[in-house]
């Protein structure tokens, strides 16, 4: 199992919107829908500044898998226009190995 870590720099007072745009292109479900992805989550910081998107996929093919969809390229621009810094289909999150977990 692994957990996967994209941090995205959200322009000022922009949060909200990127929150709208995951929810209204509906980014997290459709990570979820795809096989192999456990979970999904849209986080910020306490001031706003950063979204950290995080996921638990059943191993480093799952993920592959998504990062892989032709269509993760197009909203790019789109969700470029919260950030500070733009994405690309190329953009994709760190990846870590789940050690130890506190649940079933």
């Amino acid at each position: 199992m692994i957990r996967t870590y994209l941090e995205l720099e959200v322009r000022a007072g922009a949060a909200q919107g990127l929150a709208d745009f995951f929810d209204r292109e509906n980014i997290l479900r459709n990570s979820v829908a795809q096989e192999g992805c456990l979970s999904a989550e849209l986080t910020f910081s306490a001031d706003g500044e950063v979204a950290v998107v995080t996921a638990v996929w059943e191993g480093p093919e799952a993920y592959d898998r998504w990062v892989a969809r032709s269509d993760r390229s197009e909203n790019a621009d789109e969700l470029s226009s919260f950030l500070s810094q733009p994405v690309t289909a190329e953009t994709v999150g760190r990846v870590f190995s789940v050690a130890l977990t506190g649940g079933p």
